[in-house]
């Protein structure tokens, strides 16, 4: 079904999700700022004097219950205080809710608890045989990712706002570099993108098919690039009748683009029809599995534009793509095909427990990446509410702490965490990390009690 954008630029948000029905867990204190400047020796956090709460904060709560704009929503409420351990207000504590982006806590505490602030992700390019004088591979040469989720022009650590590098794929361009640097000039086999470390699981349950389409609900693959999205900036022609440009990075010819979007008298414009003909108005249509994307629709001459991001089917093959064009560039030539190197769930006696992988065949890394820790990650997860960051995080809490990079796993893990710091388990339903699942549901007693034990962790 084609997705239709008017007037407006839809990356600022995220209208094409639907609405869920929020809780609120509220605990009447400031936190002060985490640190984390020396990770070898830290200490529970002494408890300083709490912020005095609002006064009569149950009256107040209340009569935002009863106003007339709120009777009609569902409301879940649990307000604590931090220093007296005590509820302060409830409204529905034990009721399910869909908790939507808020289910990132979740994901991200257990991730920081178990996996640690300076946990660092690897991507290695591997060869399967050895490598002449002449620089010829006589193998394969294999991409291996290991869920880094910010192999991307992503500018960190966070500084409160999203900062992209003029390079996005510059991570691909430096192991590109370090390949060539090793006097490798030719490989006899083929290229394998393999994001294997993962159970092949790219969609959560729950997710719709609207969801497949647009950015916030890109495939999920321990081998991902640029947030696993293709950015399409449409801009208008030179005057009306003209089509209008249509750019897309950072691979300019990935998808193969039908464009249908004219260029229409600017806003204020004298127009023959009605007003509303100069209103942008655009549509998107791509099937399931295709490259070929189709636009078409109206944009007012004189218009900044749209910017939109469009999620890539297979990312693993967008990764390995890309490699291999970095390494063309440097004169590397590939005498075989791009190959994926999957892990189907099939092939996984249970995938919810450790088990032992076949042995991979021996393999010489020729170059690597190593990520920045774990912390800077999560900032962007939580702040810019990065859905594939977190799926991705879920199944790395699997893969590290149960040996299988499975949503179940993941989700094991995240329980298992939960119910150690006092979570009742018919409190939480979760099905995936992100919180993009409608079948994921919290009460807010659940949310409290974790914001509750995070701030009197170490970790806090």
């Amino acid at each position: 079904m084609p997705r239709i954008h008017i007037g407006r630029d839809r990356s600022a948000g995220r209208a094409g999700k639907p609405a869920a029905i929020f809780f609120l867990a509220c605990t009447f204190i400031f936190f002060p700022p985490p640190t984390y400047a020396s990770q070898a020796k830290r200490t529970p956090p002494r408890q300083t004097a709490p912020t005095r709460a609002p006064r009569n904060v149950k009256r107040r709560i209340q009569s935002i219950l009863d106003s007339k704009g709120a009777k009609d929503a569902q409301w879940g409420i649990q307000v604590i205080s931090l220093r007296r351990g005590e509820s302060v207000f409830s409204w529905n504590p034990d009721k399910h809710f869909v908790p939507a982006s808020t289910a990132k806590l979740f994901t991200t505490a257990a991730a920081l608890v178990r996996l640690g602030p300076e946990f660092k992700y690897l991507t290695t390019v591997e060869a399967t045989g050895p490598v002449d004088e002449k620089g010829a591979v006589h193998g394969d040469l294999i991409l291996v990712g290991r869920g880094d989720p910010n192999l991307s022009g992503r500018v960190l650590p966070y500084n409160g706002r999203t900062e992209r590098s003029s390079q996005p794929m510059k991570v691909f361009e430096d192991l590109a570099d370090e390949v060539s640097s090793r006097g490798i000039r030719v490989v006899d086999g083929d290229l394998v993108a393999d994001d294997s470390y993962f159970v092949n699981q790219p969609y959560g349950e729950g997710w719709t098919v609207g969801d497949m389409f647009w950015g916030y609900g890109a495939p999920v693959s321990a081998l991902s690039a640029n947030d696993n999205v293709v950015t399409f900036t449409i801009l208008p022609g030179q005057r009306a009748g003209d089509r209008a440009i249509v750019e897309q990075g950072p691979m300019d010819r990935y998808f193969d683009v039908i464009n249908r979007v004219l260029t229409v008298g600017g806003r204020g414009a004298p127009s023959s029809g009605a007003a509303s003909n100069t209103e942008r108005r655009i549509a998107f249509d791509r099937r399931p599995g295709s490259r070929v994307l189709s636009l078409w629709g109206r944009i007012p001459a004189g218009e900044v534009g749209l910017t939109e991001s469009v999620a890539v089917d297979e990312p693993s093959r967008f990764a390995g793509e890309f490699f291999r064009l970095a390494l063309e560039r440097r004169g590397i030539q590939i005498h075989g095909t791009l190959q994926l190197r999957h892990l189907e769930p099939v092939d996984v006696p249970d995938l919810r427990s450790p088990w032992q992988a076949p042995r991979a065949s021996t393999t010489n890394v020729i170059a690597s990446h190593q990520s920045r820790p774990l912390i800077e990650s999560l900032k962007v997860t939580e702040k810019v509410s990065q859905n594939l960051h977190a799926e991705m995080l879920l199944r790395t809490l699997g893969r590290e702490r149960r040996q299988v990079g499975s949503v179940e796993a993941g989700l094991e893990e995240v329980n298992q965490f939960l119910r150690e710091i006092g979570v009742n388990e018919s409190d939480v339903a979760l099905r995936d990390g992100s919180g993009l699942s409608r079948q994921t549901l919290v009460s807010p007693s659940a949310a409290a009690t974790l914001l509750k034990a995070m701030y009197n962790s170490r970790e806090r």
